[in-house]
């Protein structure tokens, strides 16, 4: 059966993988449309193009993996720390993802202010998805 929590996983690891390509693609074109001179030596050197192939080939087995990572550890501390909370049926997790999610955002939204809804859409919908929905869905 850890395989098919895997594939949970890694389901919603793919459609995590839409959305953040969708997002990433509309905060590349906004960067692109209001250049600034920092950005010239990056835009030169990464051209637009190779840039939105490159979030497409890599987001997909990335966000599946992850989604299949994080099932299996939504298993694991279904086991060890079991009990229902903030709408999930297991606050432990939920917390995990809430606090991880934070944590990897906020850096982000320093480093990449014209980018803040992006990063914001992203995150709350990683929350969403691995935080509330992956255990229901794996259930």
């Amino acid at each position: 059966m850890t395989i098919d929590r895997f594939i949970d996983g890694a389901v919603l690891g793919m459609l995590m993988a839409s959305v953040f390509i969708t997002v990433s693609m509309f905060s590349l074109f906004s960067v692109l449309k209001n250049r600034r001179e920092k950005m010239m030596p990056v835009m030169e050197k990464f051209p637009p193009m190779t840039m939105a192939m490159g979030i497409v080939a890599v987001s997909y087995p990335t966000w599946a993996v992850a989604g299949g990572a994080l099932s299996l550890l939504y298993r694991v501390i279904l086991q060890q720390a079991p009990g229902a909370g903030l709408g999930s049926p297991n606050l432990a997790y939920t917390l995990v993802i809430v606090s991880t999610a934070v944590l990897l955002a906020a850096p982000l939204m320093i480093l990449f202010r014209q980018m803040l809804a992006g990063v914001l859409t992203i995150t709350l919908l990683f929350v969403g998805l691995f935080g509330w929905f992956l255990p229901y869905f794996a259930a």
